[in-house]
Formats: C-alpha cells, sequence, structure tokens
C-alpha cells in the first residue's frame, strides 16, 4: 500500500466566456429548431414536388401552385 493520503485532484476552472459569445450562443440556441424545421418543409416540398411530381423545383414558391393545390383538395 501507498502512504499518500486519496486527496482528490483539483478541478481546473474554465475561464469565463466573454458577453458577445454567450449571446451569440443564445441567439443559436433559440433559432437552431425553427430554422431545423423550415430546411425540412422545404426538403420535403422541393423532394415531393420535384421529383416525385416531375415539376420544376421553382414554382415551389409561386402562390399560384398553392391556390391550384388548395383548389384541388377543397373542391366542390
Amino acid at each position: 500500500m501507498s502512504d499518500k493520503p486519496n486527496k482528490p485532484t483539483p478541478k481546473k476552472k474554465k475561464a469565463p466566456r466573454p458577453k458577445w459569445l454567450n449571446i451569440i450562443w443564445l441567439i443559436f440556441k433559440i433559432i437552431r429548431i425553427p430554422v431545423l424545421c423550415l430546411l425540412a418543409v422545404y426538403i420535403g416540398l422541393w423532394v415531393g414536388y420535384s421529383k416525385l411530381g416531375h415539376q420544376p423545383s421553382a414554382e415551389i414558391f409561386h402562390m399560384s401552385t398553392w391556390r391550384h393545390l388548395y383548389d384541388l383538395v377543397f373542391a366542390n
């Protein structure tokens, strides 16, 4: 057995972050989920409309496309 007592090793303290870095990190954490959701919607529209539907992908952003889709779904 060793003669040294079991001492806990001292933990090193991290240097505090600058305030601007904390603000940037907070903004990133807040907008991360909405941005990922919008990206998922865009990718889903792109795959569904242009790859499966064989239509030009630029038409995803035209209001006439969505008006036509609405008319097809809710037609009497």
